[in-house]
């Protein structure tokens, strides 16, 4: 049995106008919830690979080297997130921190060798 209805009530699929209106209330909010969760986990998933770098590179070097190299790195780094499609560009730079992660970073550190002091001073 449905409940007495005005006689001038529109009644679709078994809801009158009232229940309509808060489905499709429900249904903006959801949305609008939705776009702005996936808009914070993307923009964490675009931290992931700075933070990698960070963790994984650091133990491997001693600091004046790690303070001599990071900033280029953390630079190619950026340069690979912000170019190419969005799925592309992620996993570029997570095989680029993955690289130096697995011995690179060690090995670029010994081709470059000791860091050179200057000889002469100018002014």
């Amino acid at each position: 049995m449905t409940p007495d209805r005005p006689a001038h009530t529109v009644v679709v699929l078994g809801e009158d106008l009232t229940g309509w209106r808060t489905a499709l209330l429900a249904a903006l909010v959801a949305a609008v919830v939705l776009e702005l969760a996936t808009a914070v986990v993307r923009k964490a998933l675009l931290r992931v690979p700075g933070l990698l770098l960070t963790a994984l590179v650091r133990p491997q070097l001693t600091r004046a080297t790690r303070l001599r190299l990071l900033p280029d790195w953390r630079a190619e780094l950026s340069k690979r997130l912000a170019e190419g499609p969005g799925r592309h560009r992620r996993y570029g730079a997570l095989l680029f921190v993955l690289g130096l992660a697995c011995g690179g970073a060690r090995r670029r550190a010994t081709a470059l060798g000791p860091e050179r002091r200057r000889r002469g001073r100018t002014g």
